[in-house]
């Protein structure tokens, strides 16, 4: 009975530690979950007193891997690019539906391209385009168990094992991003980064489906897990280009682009119609006149329209 008794003791302490373990993790993650992704749109006061350009986002060109190909990338990153410029504060964002709608009205379909301005060409109701690309896009994941086993502890709970499954997840990509000025082509902020981000599933916000599965099988992404992970990396895009975009905004080009109200069109006077062309009226010495029937005749005919026969 006293072996027993101290068994039970032992199993009640063990099972005390990891209910502890498992709350430090629980609170653990949560505060690396809160570190990690409560930054993101965050971003230092920009330039005051400048002129904050219109800004469009078309479509990206986003080359995905994996897990991440599939769906509709580009219009997802857009999307994600169009929240992260709004909440910079550094522009006035067109909303990407009325961006299209600007381009259709103005006949202006293509203009851009996925990743790319096919043209130059002035979009009336936007100063500048944000042009953007995701290279080699890639999320690899590995699966790991924490814990351990109770069997050791005479079996009394039938060799029962506490394990937690967490999946870390790695993302890398390029993010090329372009503000560019449609009317003329010209760049006037470009940056290109690399970004790579090693964390768990959990920390990065992702909610996965069977993560507490042992299976290697790679893990399907839903559009909203891929929205996630494409705002984690234009987020670091974003900021890595603010000294280049406030440097613009202080720039006399962008102070010079600033919208001023367009004169008021005065109607021209109205002019009086110029008085009809009479022709002069021919001398005498330069009249001509049949020598039959004696009528005058138009110069330069060889037979009288009147009687026919023949002048000169």
């Amino acid at each position: 009975m006293k072996a027993l008794g101290m068994r039970f003791s032992l199993v009640m302490v063990l099972l005390g530690g990891v209910a502890m373990w498992s709350g430090c993790a629980s609170s653990s993650e949560t505060a690396q979950r809160d570190a990690l992704t409560d930054n993101v749109g965050k971003y230092p006061p920009g330039p005051q007193g400048v002129n904050k350009p219109r800004v469009g986002v078309p479509p990206f060109s986003v080359q995905a891997q994996g897990n991440m190909a599939g769906g509709d990338v580009n219009e997802l990153a857009a999307d994600q690019m169009t929240s992260l410029l709004h909440l910079s504060d550094r522009f006035r964002v067109i909303e990407r539906a009325q961006l299209q709608k600007l381009l259709d009205e103005q006949n202006l379909e293509g203009i851009v391209r996925p990743g790319e301005l096919a043209k130059p060409g002035q979009v009336r109701g936007v100063d500048f385009l944000l042009i953007g690309k995701v290279t080699n896009l890639a999320v690899k994941t590995e699966r790991k168990s924490r814990g351990f086993g109770l069997a050791q502890v005479g079996g009394l709970f039938g060799g029962a094992d506490y394990k937690k499954t967490e999946i870390d997840i790695t993302t890398s990509c390029g993010v090329d991003i372009r503000l560019v000025n449609p009317t003329t082509g010209e760049v006037v902020v470009s940056n290109f980064s690399e970004f790579k981000k090693t964390d768990s599933a959990s920390a990065i916000g992702l909610d996965i489906l069977g993560a507490s599965a042992e299976a290697d099988a790679d893990i399907q992404l839903n559009e909203d897990n891929k929205g996630k992970i494409l705002r984690l990396a234009l987020d670091d895009a974003v900021k890595k280009s603010l000294p280049q975009i406030d440097k613009f905004l202080r720039s006399p080009e962008n102070q010079s682009a600033e919208a001023q109200p367009a004169a008021p069109v005065v109607p021209a006077a109205p002019v009086a119609p110029a008085a009809p062309v009479v022709p002069a009226e021919p001398s005498a010495a330069e009249k001509h006149f049949c020598p039959q029937c004696g009528k005058e005749v138009p110069a330069g005919v060889k037979f009288c329209p009147h009687c026919g026969a023949k002048v000169g």
